[in-house]
Order: structure tokens, then C-alpha cells, then sequence
């Protein structure tokens, strides 16, 4: 292929993004599906993953969720080497719990070195028909690796609830169009198949991150943007020394070329 072809492809490309049909989600969503709890408790995932367990979301059950669940922990560097949808067969691989069940955490949010296992095997989340994973405190904390909301979603994970959630890891997730939310008073109504208003997982976000999370996604975000249906919100100026406000530093950088030396 020569470089003008190269450059005909180019222009293909750029006038079927300009032309590809591009919707926002519904105002409200409905899911319906398994519900996976990452409980400190091996015997408790494994029933869930191979026996058909749907436990209720009890006062006990939430005390025994995993908390800090890192991105290591989702997906394993080693696992980093796929970057397709065949990383849906590696979520939480390298999750950590107690093996009886019983006791508290340690500091880290896992159970003692020697009484824990990884109880999750390749293949079993993407094939337990899971929709929904729910943890404790600080979900996604370690690297920004990509690769573990991108694992999870392949897996058929639409939905991410935990008591916290790191900030880089929840915008990785929104970015690729997976719904995150630190409210368990949802996860009843996800698992039944019941409507669910989107602003449940917008509120409180910005402009930008509502509007990415009603697209489905940065990618669809991005090309409903190229083709005009986005406002983005004026840049605010920032205010200088004095405390009046400067343009921003875009601006100032063109009065700055434009002016004579």
C-alpha cells in the first residue's frame, strides 16, 4: 500500500466516524444477571463460581468483602500480555482471601500470608454469567493498568459496586463503559432486571465524566464529539496572583507568540 493510499484509508475512516450513528444510553438501564461477591472467604467465591450460589447482600456478608483489591489482583502483570477480549478469562486471577473464611484483615485489607489462596480460575467469572462484582474499601488501588476494567468487562462485569473505589481505576472503567457506584442499596435492583435511573451513576461526577458515562464510554464520547452532538463546558480561568482571573494558559501562550519581542 502506498503512502496515498494510506492517506485515501485515512480519509474513509474520518467520514464513517463522521457519519457512524452514535445514541446515549436510555435514562434508565436495566441489567438482570448473577451478582459476584469478592468476600475474604475462598469457600464462599468457589460455591458462587461452580455450585450456582446467589448469597443475599447480609450485614455479615458485607463485613467479609475484600477491601483493596488492587489492579495486580485483578489482573496479574503476566496476564498484561493479552490485550484483547481474551483478558475476559483472567479477572481477579491473582485475588487473595482467607481459606477459612473466619477472622479479620490485616492492614493491607488481605488475611494472614499463611491462610490465604486465589480460589478464582481462568475462565470461571466470564462463565459463572456474572453482571455485576462487589468489594469493600479502595477497589482498584495498585497501577493504572487498563488491562483490569478491560479484563472484567470482557467477563461480562457492566457493573462495579464497592464501599470506595480509587480514583484512576474508576475512570478507567468509565472510560471503556462500565458503571461504577459505592451504593449497595442497587445491587437488588441490578440483579433483578429492575429499571435503574443512569443518574444513579452520574451524580456527582463533572460534565465531561457525566456525559462519557451517559455515551457508554470515552470512545463513544469522543466520536459523538467529532460529530457535534457534545457541549463541553468553557474553560475556566485561573486566577492570578492578585486573585484576578488570567485567561487560560492556552490563550496566554498565543498572546504570548503573537506579541512583538
Amino acid at each position: 500500500m502506498t503512502p496515498r493510499d494510506d492517506q485515501a484509508a485515512d480519509l474513509v475512516g474520518q467520514a464513517e466516524a463522521l457519519t457512524r450513528p452514535i445514541a446515549k444510553r436510555p435514562p434508565e438501564i436495566s441489567f438482570g444477571g448473577r451478582v459476584l461477591f469478592l468476600a475474604d472467604d475462598a469457600e464462599l467465591i468457589r460455591r458462587q463460581l461452580h455450585e450456582g450460589l446467589n448469597p443475599e447482600l447480609t450485614r455479615d456478608l458485607k463485613a467479609k468483602l475484600r477491601d483493596q483489591i488492587s489492579t495486580d489482583e485483578i489482573t496479574p502483570a503476566y496476564i498484561c500480555f493479552f490485550y484483547d477480549e481474551t483478558l475476559g478469562d483472567f479477572p481477579y486471577l491473582g485475588l487473595e482471601v482467607r481459606s477459612g473464611g473466619a477472622g479479620g484483615h490485616g492492614a493491607d485489607g488481605r488475611a494472614a500470608a499463611d491462610s490465604t489462596e486465589a480460589p478464582i480460575e481462568r475462565g470461571t467469572v466470564r462463565a459463572g454469567g456474572f453482571i455485576c462484582s462487589v468489594a469493600g474499601k479502595r477497589r482498584g488501588k495498585g497501577s493504572s493498568r487498563e488491562q483490569s476494567p478491560y479484563a472484567e468487562l470482557m467477563a461480562g462485569i457492566k457493573v462495579v459496586v464497592s464501599e470506595s473505589i480509587e480514583r484512576i481505576y474508576n475512570e478507567n472503567c468509565q472510560n471503556l463503559g462500565i458503571l461504577t457506584t459505592t451504593n449497595f442499596g442497587l445491587i437488588d435492583r441490578i440483579r433483578s432486571g429492575e429499571p435503574i435511573p443512569l443518574s444513579e451513576f452520574t451524580a456527582g461526577t463533572d460534565e465531561i465524566t457525566r456525559q462519557i458515562i451517559e455515551y457508554g464510554g470515552l470512545f463513544e464520547f469522543n466520536m459523538a464529539r467529532l460529530q457535534g452532538q457534545v457541549t463541553l463546558p468553557a474553560p475556566r480561568a485561573a486566577a492570578g496572583p492578585d486573585g484576578a482571573s488570567e485567561r487560560p494558559a492556552a490563550s496566554r501562550g498565543s498572546q504570548a507568540e503573537d506579541a512583538p519581542p
